[in-house]
């Protein structure tokens, strides 16, 4: 039989037990509590050479506290099916971004549709919760033609989407920015949409500034689209009127290093004026005195 010691003494083990269960219980909550929470967005960017590159965002805070995560350890992966390729482990910057370059001879698995699933996962730490992001990318090839009739110029491009067998397939409803490359960045010409045959045309004006032989080159952007991300082509053609980029002399100027000759003229009469009244006076001093003599 139990002693009723031997029953306060199981008493206090469970009631002890009871207590480090709840306290653990609430540590743990307290300290996921404590954990910002994260979010990820996955970029996607293909260039007008061909390259391509992943770029991955991790933010934490609200509002205007906002901010980087930085030093975060994120896992790129592609999938397709069951199976997975672990493409890179990267560590964001300061500012919470982090950048993976694709190969050319880098085949993403994809589907026969031509879709490529990315997917990035951070574990998180101490300080800042798990977050995870996926996104589903196709191959696009966008193709330029440039046409002219009756002295009117056409600027054709064709955009087809690129399937799991190589084939093209004309993309319809598809916005493309269309620009003119300048010195240091594109001016904006004007947006224009793909038909049911991929296909979508441009009327350029005569009056466009090129080069010295009046080569343009022209630039067609698709912006943050759902299926194609972020991609850049570009082509020249002489459309443009030529302009001479040849540094020449600026003419004499009141800001310029070699001053106008009229002020040259008037500075040097002046100083004549000035010094014959000087050397008169000192002439006119000379005579008085030899009057006073």
């Amino acid at each position: 039989m139990f002693s009723l010691k031997n029953i306060y003494t199981w008493i206090s083990l469970i009631l002890l037990f009871g207590t480090v269960f709840i306290s653990a219980n609430q540590l743990s909550a307290n300290s996921a509590a404590k954990q910002e929470r994260v979010r990820m967005k996955l970029y996607y960017f293909k260039t007008d050479a061909g390259d391509r590159k992943i770029q991955i965002g991790l933010t934490a805070g609200s509002g205007k506290n906002m901010h980087g995560v930085k030093n975060g350890k994120v896992m790129l992966t592609s999938q397709l099916n069951d199976s997975t390729v672990t493409l890179a482990t990267l560590e964001t910057d300061t500012l919470g971004f982090v950048t993976l370059f694709l190969s050319p001879d880098l085949k993403l698995p994809m589907d026969e549709d031509g879709k490529s699933i990315i997917a990035a996962n951070y574990d998180g730490d101490d300080i800042y919760a798990s977050a995870s992001g996926d996104m589903e990318i196709s191959d696009i090839d966008l193709e330029f033609t440039f046409e002219e009739e009756d002295s009117v110029k056409y600027l054709n491009i064709l955009a087809n989407r690129i399937d799991g067998e190589g084939n093209k397939i004309p993309v319809e409803g598809l916005d493309i920015n269309i620009g003119v490359q300048r010195l240091y960045s594109v001016l904006p010409i004007e947006k224009v949409e793909t038909d049911e045959d991929g296909s979508a045309v441009l009327e350029i004006s005569n009056d466009l500034p090129g080069d010295a032989v009046g080569l343009l080159t022209f630039v067609a952007r698709i912006e943050d689209n759902d299926d194609f991300g972020n991609v850049t082509k570009s082509a020249s053609h002489e459309w443009g009127t030529p302009v001479s980029y040849e540094i020449k002399p600026l003419p004499r100027q009141l800001w310029t290093d070699e001053a106008p000759i009229w002020m040259i003229a008037s500075v040097c009469i002046i100083l004549m004026g000035a010094w014959y009244h000087f050397f008169l006076s000192i002439s006119k001093l000379i005579k008085l005195k030899k009057l006073s003599d």
